[in-house]
């Protein structure tokens, strides 16, 4: 078993087609297949072997794909790293994972010719391109005339180490094995095999685990994809047009930015038909008008790195429940589990935990924090996500809230997501986040950052007066703060620490 064999898989069953474009140039995937081939041979000749951990660092590109496919090949470990990251970041990343090599741009290799600098188990940085820090193996790919074997791997045996930008302290190594990264990926393929090969744009990061799972379907489904350096919403819309694109897989925040785009109704999307979104939850109120303003469907679903990026999520044709991200696909179990790890019945709240071949491996390094997350439970062993929900009789998985984002007030648990409902019904507010903040009479109390539609305005006393006929006065925030912009990391996901930090200390 190797997770490399998904691309060639891809030619086997849909033979040579168009199945990349990148700054307007098409690739097909055969050439892509042959280039990740000349790519393996040409690491295996820098002295990467199977076992060996290489970090990939680089804006979305053929390149990168390539990258993870020849790695695979080699049967080494792919660990992603976004190019956001600093220095000392990836260097954190560099030692706790013992990787031996880097394969980065030329943009970027400065960054990490410094990271891992003394590094004693580090032997080289690889570039595609020229650069005065870094190997530039370029040339090499394009002359290489060996095609390496594809080196077979245990199921078990690790395919991806992928950091998690937690929001305090170092993020954790996600242990993902090639079976971890196939089983899921034909999971997703058969909820989608109804719809055939369509044409679909990439902007998630290949950092994320979301983007790589959509790599991979991709794969499975002979898609036809246009690869995004980065997510612009004016760049998006142009392609949906001149692509015409049929599908996209987004987080929340970037269905927002399109909806807010000052150019949005100049630009023909009627070739778009459903559009998946996870990483975040998804406001209704943006569901509803992305599906009336852009004529498709939005479908959420849920996973977690440590689920190598999925869990649940609809049939092509199935119709949305309003609140739910879908149903466990086949072969996952999903349930809620009481504070004592008793599964709970259908409709009662828990934490959401999951057993199958989809769970990772464990985290590098920490066993600990291991045992913390996947506990032998009622027949068998179950992940516990961290997430707040409940399964219905039907089995449609409901999210409440992150069992760490909980707000306590006084001793009562609040949801910030239910008072960002609200606030996403103000038709001022573009974007939304709400957190907790210490308090010294109830504790904790709650605060909310915002971001108004362009052209509007709106006065933190009129926004609690609007957010206070949608929950009691206990949950309305104390504090109201408008902002330009949210930080999010690079998933697209907003960074609820970050703004709690800032405002606490002003």
């Amino acid at each position: 078993m190797n997770a490399a064999q998904l691309a060639l898989d891809n030619i086997e069953r849909f033979g040579e087609y168009a199945s990349t474009w990148f700054e307007d140039r098409s690739y097909t995937n055969v050439e892509l297949y042959h280039h990740a081939c000349r790519f393996a041979e040409t690491l295996r000749q820098h002295g990467v072997k199977s076992g060996d951990g290489v970090v990939v660092m680089m804006l979305n590109s053929p390149a990168v794909n390539a990258a993870f496919i020849a790695i695979w090949k080699l049967g080494a470990v792919i660990i992603p790293v976004t190019p956001m990251w600093n220095a000392r970041e990836v260097r954190y990343v560099l030692e706790d994972s013992g990787a031996s090599f880097a394969i980065t741009s030329p943009e970027l290799s400065a960054r990490l010719k410094e990271a891992a600098a003394e590094l004693p188990n580090f032997r080289e940085v690889l570039c595609i391109g020229e650069s005065a820090d870094a190997t530039n193996i370029e040339a090499e790919i394009e002359a290489s005339t060996e095609f390496t074997p594809l080196v077979e791997c245990e199921a078990s045996d690790l395919a991806m180490l992928l950091y998690t930008s937690g929001t305090t302290g170092n993020p954790k190594g996600v242990m993902l094995s090639h079976d971890n990264m196939i089983f899921v990926a034909d999971a997703l393929y058969e909820r989608n095999a109804s719809v055939g090969q369509i044409r679909s744009l990439s902007v998630l990061p290949m950092s994320h685990v979301y983007g790589v799972l959509m790599m991979n379907l991709g794969y499975r489904m002979g898609n036809s994809t246009y690869i995004l350096k980065h997510f612009d919403a004016g760049k998006v819309l142009s392609l949906i047009e001149s692509f015409k694109a049929q599908r996209l897989a987004f987080v929340p925040t970037m269905l927002t930015m399109l909806i807010n785009h000052p150019d949005r109704e100049k630009y023909d999307c009627s070739s778009l038909q459903t559009v998946g979104t996870g990483g975040a939850p998804l406001a209704e109120s943006t569901r509803l008008e992305f599906e009336r303003l852009f004529n498709c469907k939005v479908k959420q679903g849920y996973g977690l790195s440590e689920t190598a990026g999925a869990l649940t999520t609809y049939y092509a044709d199935e119709a949305y429940r309003v609140g739910s991200v879908g149903r466990a696909m086949n072969g996952f179990d999903i349930c809620a589990m009481d504070f004592s790890n008793q599964i709970l019945p259908a409709g009662e709240t828990g934490e959401l935990c999951t057993r199958g071949r989809h769970v990772m491996l464990g985290y590098l390094n920490k066993p600990e924090a291991t045992r913390d997350t996947i506990i032998d439970g009622p027949n068998g062993i179950w992940l516990h996500t961290g997430d707040i929900g409940h399964v219905d009789a039907e089995g449609y998985v409901f999210i409440t809230d992150r069992k760490k984002e909980l707000v306590i007030k006084g001793g009562e648990n609040i949801s910030p997501r239910e008072i960002e409902e609200g606030l996403y019904g103000h038709p001022a507010i573009a974007e939304a986040a709400v957190f907790g903040i210490p308090e010294e009479i109830f504790g904790e109390n709650l605060a909310a950052a915002v971001v108004l539609r362009a052209g509007h305005s709106l006065t933190e006393e009129e926004l609690k007066t609007f957010i206070g006929g949608y929950v009691t006065k206990f949950k309305v925030p104390a504090k109201i703060v408008f902002m330009e912009a949210l930080p999010k990391g690079p998933s697209g996901k907003i960074l609820k620490r970050a703004i709690r930090d800032e405002i606490v200390s002003t």
